[in-house]
């Protein structure tokens, strides 16, 4: 992997966790926030909604994920006409599916309450929600092409201060409208304004940024069509099966034990969302830059990046997981409540056990995107979210919320354990030994000091409050800089040295500014 490679990811992760960093911050402070003012009910059905939005989600047909790989092949060998083609056909389709999106309110509006089995007295609220949400979901439909121009040239700087300004907004406006007594009705509509005034932000700087970029929306010719297809088709799969794997869970649980468990579950899913986002901050930097080694045949320079990124993944999500796996009820009372802890934090821990498998493999998806073979994944996702929904289906009746967790940790598995690894070793003609050792083992090898330190200060330090909580971690996490040093000190050793040499030259260069002023 060259130094330019490396840098770009390193900046463009910069920014992706900068943004990271700023929304989990917010959602976390605020997140105990929502659930004590609009209650376990009103939380419940606030997180319904959302869910079901999230499954409109498909409407994006993968198109976000097409236009970064071909922009970024195109801009990359200076064809922009062609970018231009690609960025024009999708955004045609987008405003095809807004008017889907827009015909298909009203349905919505009449039978999505009730088949939520929201309860009688939250119904008109809740189908309003429903309404004025997808209203934003269709201007984040619509706008998302923009984001995908922006990833494509690795501008995640202006993506990550854009989004570090919708949050903040959006934060503001969710505190004083809970404060002032209001539900999930002045949430939706809240979020609507913030989604309209983010977009048009974002559209303005995508022109200003790519200004050889020329649009002309009208109906594509069929060599377009079928190049955008081609990719795009498997990915819709894909996002439809992801949708089932990771927001089915709070349906299932709703339609067979409740809608008042709905809140405990997607509390223990939320904590887990905040580590995939942690590491696809590093994953999405990832698909621009591998579609250009594609492009150019750099196959060696790939499977350095496929070592790179897995290993970035693995040192950011095996801590976090090791610490939420014996920390985690914990953190879940001080966090959201004591009542949260047991039933949350349980959940919490077996989803963990596949967790980490599947944070790590974020590189590898990337990875197939680039390469298009994504036929081949959409295959494999296709399995994973049927059997995935068929045992929580099974389990939840006897084992309540523990079972659609092992519903969802079984098939999750097999896929990201067995499968994954031996599919993208043999595509990228590369030893699974060798990768296994240098993208799995060395960063678990790392990580287990720091998991017995975890594990004994469960045993014997329990914290009271959040601040203690907090400590308790800064004090642990020393063990896993330390061996982090120690196990790969062959590797870390030239940057130190760099390092020392950098700052040499520094402290020589401001020596000799003092002695010319003396």
């Amino acid at each position: 992997m060259s130094i330019d490679g490396r840098k770009r990811i390193g900046q463009s992760t910069v920014w992706n966790w900068t943004a990271l960093a700023a929304t989990i911050g917010i959602t976390f402070v605020l997140s105990p926030f929502v659930v004590r003012h609009l209650g376990h009910v009103g939380y419940g059905v606030w997180t319904l909604v959302n869910s079901l939005i999230a499954y409109m989600s498909l409407l994006d047909l993968g198109l976000r994920g097409a236009v970064t790989r071909f922009v970024s092949r195109y801009h990359s060998v200076g064809e922009h006409a062609e970018a231009s083609r690609i960025v024009s056909a999708a955004l045609w389709i987008r405003f095809l599916m807004v008017l889907l999106v827009l015909a298909g309110i009203p349905l919505l509006m009449k039978f999505a309450a009730r088949a939520l089995q929201i309860p009688q007295e939250m119904q008109v609220a809740a189908q309003w929600a429903i309404a004025v949400t997808s209203i934003s979901f269709a201007v984040t439909l619509t706008c998302g092409v923009f984001g995908g121009i922006l990833a494509a040239l690795s501008r995640f700087d202006l993506l990550g201060s854009i989004n570090i300004g919708q949050v903040v907004v959006r934060a503001l406006g969710v505190v004083w409208l809970l404060s002032a007594g209001h539900g999930i009705v002045a949430l939706a509509l809240w979020e609507m304004v913030v989604v309209f005034a983010s977009n048009g932000v974002l559209v303005a700087i995508t022109l200003r940024t790519y200004r050889q970029l020329s649009i002309v929306i009208k109906r594509p010719d069929k060599d377009i069509l079928r190049q955008l297809w081609g990719f795009s088709g498997y990915i819709v799969l894909i996002h439809s099966c992801t949708q089932v794997i990771y927001y089915t869970d709070n349906l299932v649980v709703s339609a067979l034990l409740g809608v008042e468990m709905v809140a405990f579950f997607a509390i223990a899913g939320s904590v887990l969302v905040y580590a995939r986002q942690a590491v696809s901050a590093i994953g999405v930097t990832l698909l621009p830059i591998a579609s250009s080694l594609d492009a150019s045949g750099r196959r060696d320079q790939l499977r350095d990046l496929l070592v790179l990124g897995t290993r970035a993944a693995n040192f950011v999500a095996m801590p976090i997981s090791i610490a939420l796996f014996f920390l985690g009820r914990t953190f879940v009372g001080l966090w959201v409540g004591p009542e949260y802890a047991e039933p949350s934090g349980r959940v919490m821990e077996i989803l963990l056990i596949s967790q980490v498998f599947v944070v790590g493999s974020n590189a590898t998806y990337n990875m197939i995107y680039a390469l298009n073979k994504v036929r081949w994944l959409s295959f494999v996702v296709a399995v994973e979210a049927t059997v995935n929904l068929a045992l929580s289906i099974v389990l939840a009746p006897k084992f309540g919320l523990a079972g659609v967790a092992w519903g969802t940790v079984i098939p999750s598995l097999v896929v990201h354990v067995v499968v994954l690894p031996r599919y993208i070793c043999s595509t990228l003609e590369m030893s699974l030994r060798q990768h296994l050792l240098q993208s799995w083992i060395r960063p678990a090898a790392v990580v287990v000091p720091f998991g017995c330190a975890c594990f004994l200060a469960s045993r014997f330090w329990v914290p009271a409050t959040m601040a203690e909580f907090a400590w308790h971690i800064a004090l642990l996490l020393p063990i896993f800089g330390l061996s982090f040093v120690l196990i790969l000190w062959k590797e870390v050793s030239p940057r130190f040295h760099d390092g020392l040499k950098w700052c040499n030259r520094r402290f020589a260069t401001a020596a000799g500014i003092i002695r010319r002023i003396d």
